[in-house]
């Protein structure tokens, strides 16, 4: 472990964020691809084996390939983890991810998500939980913008009511933050996205 830890620092940096500055869609894919992608089958093989060694269940990685895109280049970039080998999309999931200016972290349940209804409940439940530790909101998760945790009672509400919105949950640290100036934030990613797994968990446990 000791060896993967070592491995696991200085990993990701401010140079993270140059595979945007290609405007073409060759160029970034290939960017993408090279720079960023063994990045996140680092991390994410990491992120995998504390997932299962907490929780003692089985989950599935999908690092974004963007194969349906024929002309405009990715405006972010991530690897996505879930509980349902299917596909994850239609499923409460997990991803950490770069947008030009920040990386984010969100737990997210989409527009199109199977037995949607069967969440609006668990929303009310975890509302204080999702409030006190100050987590970003969002009803877009095609935005880079998370709304203060403060707004989640009005997110949830819009969740139940438009049929088109999505819920997303999550955390981000924007690119000229100091910590990312610095550099050597890995660790916080993963604790971020630990922390916020325990809605991925308990979200499936309650829905079928």
């Amino acid at each position: 472990m000791y060896i993967l830890q070592q491995r696991i620092e200085n990993m990701f940096d401010k140079n993270d964020f140059k595979v945007f500055e290609d405007m073409t869609l060759p160029g970034r894919l290939e960017l993408i691809k090279t720079n960023l992608d063994p990045k996140f089958e680092e991390i994410g093989s990491e992120l995998m084996r504390r997932l299962e060694e907490e929780y003692q269940q089985q989950f599935y990685m999908k690092i974004a390939k963007h194969q349906r895109r024929t002309k405009n280049p990715p405006p972010d970039t991530w690897l996505a983890i879930n509980q349902d080998k299917r596909g994850y999309k239609k499923t409460p999931h997990l991803e950490l991810g770069l947008w030009p200016d920040r990386y984010f972290i969100t737990f997210s349940l989409l527009a199109d998500i199977k037995n949607r209804a069967g969440y609006y409940p668990l929303l009310k439940d975890h509302q204080d939980t999702i409030i006190t530790e100050g987590w970003g909101v969002s009803n877009d998760h095609t935005s880079s913008d998370l709304q203060p945790a403060t707004d989640f009672e009005k997110v949830a509400a819009h969740y139940e009511k438009v049929k088109s919105s999505d819920l997303v949950i999550g955390y981000e640290l924007k690119v000229d933050d100091p910590l990312v100036q610095k550099g050597n934030y890995d660790q916080l990613l993963i604790d971020k996205f630990m922390k916020l797994s325990k809605f991925l968990v308990s979200f499936n446990q309650e829905v079928e």
